[in-house]
């Protein structure tokens, strides 16, 4: 489905926190779930500092409730519901703002599902990625946000199956995801880079 996407050798795989910028709204993009599982399972295990992990689509919960993921002292997991989505958000902005932390929204779609009764739904899910975005720079705090996507020529990234726009900012670095045949290729799409993560690297 991306395969127009990336470009140029595919390199080794490195600690995945050096390649996410502490500056930009890390954008991770993929068409199956479990490799963005697989990437934000290696990602978080991989992390010594605390992880804020705003879990949309209980995938990464449901993993850990399964034993199939070990649960990690360092990482706060939230599951916001409508009733919960605005304090947990505040929290989350509130400890991001006071120490540097990883914060993960997985993922964009569930909280667009979560906003539905909103009638826009994409400017609020917008303001909640700049707030994010803007109160974390002062700690040095990296951003991951996933969205599960596709690239449609006139469009470009629009999120799936809804067709809804892609959420992004000015200053968003963007990850692409895919099926390699050994692993999860990993596309840094603004700078070319591409590496592989073998699949025996990948705790689930």
């Amino acid at each position: 489905m991306f395969k127009n996407h990336g470009g140029g050798p595919i390199g080794h795989a490195p600690e995945l926190g050096e390649i996410l910028s502490q500056t930009r709204v890390n954008s991770i993009i993929y068409s199956d779930p479990f490799l963005k599982a697989g990437f934000l399972s290696r990602l978080v295990g991989e992390t010594k500092m605390p992880v804020l992990y705003v879990d949309l689509d209980l995938l990464y919960s449901g993993y850990v409730a399964a034993g199939s993921l070990r649960a990690m002292p360092n990482v706060t997991v939230y599951q916001p519901t409508e009733e919960t989505i605005a304090s947990m958000v505040a929290e989350v902005l509130g400890k991001a703002s006071l120490s540097q932390a990883l914060i993960v929204v997985d993922s964009v779609n569930g909280l667009f599902n979560i906003l539905h009764y909103k009638k826009q739904a994409g400017k609020v899910v917008a303001s909640v990625i700049m707030l994010l975005a803007g109160l974390t720079r002062k700690t040095n705090s990296p951003v991951v946000i996933t969205s599960m996507a596709r690239f449609r020529k006139q469009e470009g990234w629009v999120l799936a199956p809804t067709g809804s726009r892609f959420i992004e900012t000015k200053n968003s670095k963007k990850i692409l995801l895919e099926q390699g045949k050994d692993g999860i290729l990993v596309s840094l799409l603004d700078d070319s880079v591409r590496f592989l993560l073998p699949a025996r690297s990948v705790p689930l």
